[in-house]
């Protein structure tokens, strides 16, 4: 007879079917990944079943691991629940969400108000990803995601956060310096700055093409802010959010009263984490620092 599985056990495979790599199971639990090893093979010993085809790629699971998860998660939210429960009690907000977001957004919509809401709530601790690749929900490498790409499947609680206006913006030196621009047809002559477009980027952001098929690139990064920082520098014209332009003065809005692409953001948490009470103020404070600015945004 199989003996029963250990609760821990159970926690190890849930992060190794998340991830798919031992490796990275060990890094987000502290652990050897040895010890994961070791953790996955006493479950499999203990229900008489392998849950992983094990390859040099990684992790994948078998028939048998992929029936086990239902069983595992409710397990890890009811004991999610029970903590969450006996924490309410005390009345106190804590632990350690982990947030991902754009880069800009994170650093520039988010960040400056992280003080209010650790005067709030100082047993509170935000880690935030602000990158252009968006990281994984379903490997929980963040807790809460701000995306221009909801989540399709899986158990998730998905909002819609707000609409994104993007604007065409050049250095005064540039603009004086190259033909005038009195239409949009105008650009297909200038030269741009923009994202580097080898998949270390997400595929959302490919949005110059919509705005000229065959753009003339002269600087690309991974870093919007880079951008932002070349296309100022007079490196060429380049397509930002208000929120990420207007951290520069050197800038010109060359078509102001014209939105040329719009892009929707999203929140998403697991369903399973959104019911916990850290998550939920986590969630409710960035919807509250995208309402702050309507000027930027538009609801």
């Amino acid at each position: 007879m199989p003996n029963q599985p250990e609760w821990n056990d159970l926690k190890f495979f849930l992060e190794v079917a998340r991830a798919g790599k031992i490796s990275l199971t060990g890094e987000k639990l502290g652990v050897e990944h040895s010890t994961v090893s070791r953790r996955i093979d006493r479950l499999e010993e203990s229900l008489g079943s392998v849950l992983f085809d094990r390859r040099r790629s990684g992790y994948s699971l078998t028939d048998a691991g992929q029936a086990l998860v239902p069983y595992a998660e409710t397990m890890e939210k009811a004991l999610l629940g029970a903590v969450e429960e006996s924490m309410g009690r005390s009345g106190n907000v804590n632990g350690t969400v982990r947030v991902g977001t754009p880069e800009a957004f994170g650093i520039n919509v988010l960040a400056p108000g992280l003080l209010s809401l650790s005067e709030q709530h100082p047993d509170l601790f935000i880690e935030l990803m602000a990158q252009p690749q968006f990281p994984s929900l379903v490997t929980r490498e963040v807790e809460i995601l701000v995306t221009l790409e909801p989540p399709q499947n899986g158990r998730y609680t998905v909002a819609r956060l707000a609409e994104v206006d993007y604007f065409l913006y050049g250095a005064p030196a540039y603009l004086s310096s190259r033909p005038e621009i009195r239409q949009l047809s105008d650009v297909a002559e200038h030269e741009f700055v923009d994202y580097v477009h080898d998949g270390s980027v997400s595929e959302r952001y490919r949005i110059l093409q919509e705005l000229t098929p065959q753009p003339r690139r002269r600087f690309t990064s991974t870093s919007v802010l880079a951008q932002r920082s070349a296309a100022a520098a007079g490196m060429g014209l380049v397509l930002l959010t208000p929120y990420v332009a207007e951290q520069d003065n050197n800038l010109v809005n060359v078509f102001p009263t014209k939105p040329l692409i719009t892009r929707k953001l999203w929140i998403a948490a697991p369903e399973d984490l959104f019911r916990i009470r850290r998550i939920r103020v986590v969630w409710d404070f960035i919807r509250a620092s995208v309402e702050r600015l309507p000027d930027k945004f538009r609801l």
